[in-house]
């Protein structure tokens, strides 16, 4: 029982600690000029402006993003410091409803669209668990989706992930509950981030094939969104985008705060030739595909144990993945609780896991030390909490089964 309290006791201080800390590193940034015209939304904001007063096939042209961000930041921007928009052309309109004269309340207003996203996204997981679990532990559960600090990062920064985890919510559910419809859409979604929907995708073609096809009949009509709202020119600027991103000559892809192998390899050898470091990371990412397509071939079923092995790995190999991107890790944490299902003992300390994440995320945050070595611990802890359940001492207490 004294165990129990001392739980309970840590777990509402860690809730507390976020429910403070966040609200004021919120509204820090936003009274502060600096920090707000240097969040991720600047592209997102320049792209939109573009659009509106070059044309929408204009976005992608690299001295148009550096004139406009110039006129946003009031000073000079060198060619290979401009802020890319590396998101496809389906997205600028989304963007142009909240773009504002002023840039401060945009981003308030884009902060808002993905908050509401994020939560149409946790409603879907409470629809997935409502009939599985009690009140209690779909509380402690969701509000930790809600508050998960990768996801908060990209609210604050002005990013989209929320869009990114929407989809991948789709596709963990529609692969769990056999509907391939949703799953194939929900991959669809995921092409918001070309480079992690493809790993996620293309397994799809050596088992449960129907979800395969959903995914290019959604990928096809958002593609012809683009077409239609971009043009060609659009398309192809998208495309030459993602090859500078993947080229690593512009500074501001932050390859060196990656948390991905690349982003690995050039913090422990900085003096690395970068050709190198790129063709490890892009070997790393070819090589993690073909395995998923094995593992996919040669898996009885495909559900939720197989989507999160699939996400983890591709979050470690994926050539370009920031810290907000790491919302993909809900699905790993939603396969977790599943595990539990049954094990009344231990289903609170499963749904409580996302709070102890975001805590340890919380403080990498403010020591750039610890963000070189705690994301890892918890990727290495989740991989295991997947791969072998069995073997941990928490879920011996129960004969019990879960979700697969």
């Amino acid at each position: 029982m004294l165990k129990i309290r001392w739980f309970r006791v840590l777990l509402i201080t860690v809730v507390l600690v976020l429910a403070i800390t966040y609200p004021i590193l919120w509204l820090k940034m936003l009274n502060d000029p600096v920090q707000y015209t240097g969040t991720d939304y600047v592209p997102f904001y320049a792209a939109s402006q573009i659009s509106r007063n070059e044309g929408t096939s204009q976005v992608y042209d690299l001295e148009l993003q550096r004139k406009y961000e110039e006129n946003l930041g009031n000073f000079v921007i060198q060619p290979e410091d401009v802020r890319i928009f590396l998101n496809p052309p389906f997205i600028i309109p989304l963007a142009n409803l909240v773009s504002k004269p002023d840039f401060r309340t945009s981003l308030i207003l884009w902060e808002l669209v993905n908050f509401l996203i994020l939560l149409l996204g946790t409603y879907l997981l409470f629809n997935l668990l409502n009939s599985y679990f009690s009140w209690k532990i779909l509380l402690v559960f969701l509000a930790g989706i809600i508050t998960f600090f990768p996801a908060y990062k990209s609210l604050i920064i002005g990013q989209n992930s929320a869009i990114l985890l929407f989809g991948a919510i789709m596709l963990f559910i529609g692969t769990v509950e056999k509907k391939d419809w949703m799953a194939g859409l929900g991959l669809a979604i995921i092409t918001v981030r070309p480079h992690i929907a493809l790993p996620l995708a293309l397994p799809f073609l050596f088992n449960r094939k129907r979800i395969f096809y959903w995914f290019l009949a959604g990928a096809a009509f958002l593609g012809l969104i683009s077409l239609g709202y971009s043009g060609l020119d659009g398309v192809k600027g998208f495309l030459e985008m993602l090859l500078v991103s993947g080229s690593g000559s512009n500074s501001t892809t932050g390859e060196n705060s990656m948390v991905n192998l690349i982003g690995i390899l050039l913090r422990l050898f900085p003096g690395a030739s970068i050709e190198i470091v790129h063709l490890l990371g892009w070997g790393a990412y070819i090589l993690s595909i073909g395995y998923l397509c094995y593992y996919w071939k040669n898996s009885f079923t495909i559900g939720g144990k197989q989507i999160s092995v699939a996400v983890l790995i591709t979050t470690i190999t994926v050539p370009h993945i920031h810290m907000h991107d790491l919302v993909l890790w809900i699905l790993p944490l939603t396969m977790i609780l599943l595990i539990t299902m049954g094990r009344k003992d231990i289903s609170l300390i499963a749904a409580s896991i996302p709070w102890w994440v975001s805590f340890a995320f919380l403080i990498c945050f403010f020591s750039p030390i610890l963000e070189a070595i705690i994301p890892y611990i918890l990727y290495c802890l989740l991989f295991f909490l997947i791969i072998r359940p069995e073997k941990l001492k928490l879920l011996k207490r129960s004969k019990a089964g879960g979700i697969s």
